[in-house]
């Protein structure tokens, strides 16, 4: 496999990842605020992780604000805080400076669709 080939791959491998963990943030924020989460188990096997995986991924959101805690009646998370989730990515064309700066002069060999991917910005509002 060509060098550049195996650059593309990893670069969408990253990018595929990235929004799947985005989606998984979004799905964790839905049932923490309908509070239909179930129990933790039954939690991270919605989300397809593990219970390990859930706890970290919780503690992510608690690290941006959320105060979350657990109801044993309901047995659901919730919040305790008025917390609210909203991921904005927007994305912007790459210059060819941009391109030459980012690919190390190398702009040919690489992905084109890097003029896609410019992140201009990406914020977090709580």
């Amino acid at each position: 496999m060509p060098a550049n080939q195996y650059d593309n791959n990893l670069l969408i491998r990253y990018i595929m990842q990235l929004f799947e963990s985005i989606d998984r943030a979004q799905r964790i924020h839905q049932f923490i605020r309908t509070e239909s989460t179930g129990t933790p188990c039954e939690f991270a096997r919605r989300l397809g992780i593990s219970r390990r995986q859930l706890y970290y991924c919780l503690e992510e959101f608690k690290d941006f604000g959320a105060q979350i805690m657990y109801n044993r009646i309901k047995n659901t998370f919730y919040y305790a805080n008025n917390f609210e989730f909203i991921l904005t990515i927007r994305t912007s064309p790459l210059n060819y400076q941009e391109k030459n700066h980012i690919f190390g002069g190398e702009v040919e060999n690489k992905w084109d669709s890097a003029n896609s991917l410019h992140y201009n910005q990406i914020s977090l509002l709580m």
